[in-house]
């Protein structure tokens, strides 16, 4: 019976993939017969993901900080410098730190929103070009704070909603090239990002979810199915994969 679900003969760059959904992703992507490419700022922690990958000699590392974007066209060369063209890319690097209206800075809105949203239009952009892929998948990692808001997060939503926008309006160019795009967007997920809040705000957000924390395994499932074959009817889309969120 045809697994719709394999990842056999593809190769998927996976940003963020040092911890939490990038890493879940590419544990469950090497599972399904993918080869990977590893991104992320450290390479120490780049390596332990690999060492929890199945056929480890398959994939390849490339530390690199995801607002280098003079690094680029060297982090693509990298990528198929095997020969072998992409033919998905998901997108987990980013950041959500609280930003207080008192405290706004343009350089602290600028981290956030070139972590978060310039890098994947830039990342997309590279994707598409023929000597980097024919065809394939893009996801990108999108947040319940792009249609909930939270106090103090403006900035990082205001960066998830535009994610979004980019998704649905890239998603007509890239049909051209027989790219698919579309985005999961996750509530709390039991990632170091959520370790990082504060607990009592993680605390009721956690309350706002009929399913409770999820684990950053059950979003690489939907991952998964977006960059696999069982979902070739899909694109421009936001998956809420958010625990049953209710309200704010």
């Amino acid at each position: 019976m045809n697994d719709l679900m394999d990842l056999s003969h593809r190769k998927i760059m996976i940003t963020g993939a040092s911890s939490g959904i990038g890493r879940a992703a590419a544990i469950l992507a090497s599972e399904k017969n993918a080869s990977l490419v590893l991104c992320g700022r450290d390479e120490g922690r780049l390596n332990e993901t690999l060492q929890m990958l199945e056929n480890k000699e398959r994939h390849i590392l490339i530390p690199f900080d995801i607002r280098s974007f003079d690094s680029y066209n060297d982090v693509f060369d990298r990528a198929v410098s095997d020969g072998n063209k992409l033919s998905g890319l998901v997108h987990c690097a980013g950041i959500a730190k609280p930003l207080p209206l008192r405290m706004m800075k343009y350089s602290r809105i600028t981290e956030t929103i070139e972590t978060n949203l310039s890098s994947f239009a830039l990342l997309v952009s590279m994707y598409a070009g023929k000597k980097y892929s024919e065809g394939g998948s893009i996801v990108g990692i999108s947040s319940v704070n792009s249609r909930l808001p939270q106090q103090y997060m403006s900035v990082y939503a205001a960066s998830k909603a535009g994610l979004e926008a980019f998704v649905r309006s890239a998603s007509l160019e890239l049909c051209e090239r027989n790219i698919r795009i579309n985005c999961v967007v996750p509530g709390a997920v039991d990632t170091p990002m959520a370790q990082s809040t504060d607990p009592e705000q993680l605390e009721k957000i956690i309350g706002r979810q009929l399913l409770g924390l999820t684990d950053p395994s059950e979003i690489a499932n939907v991952i998964l199915f977006l960059l696999s074959s069982a979902s070739s009817a899909i694109t421009g889309a936001a998956i809420s994969a958010d625990g049953g969120r209710l309200g704010q």
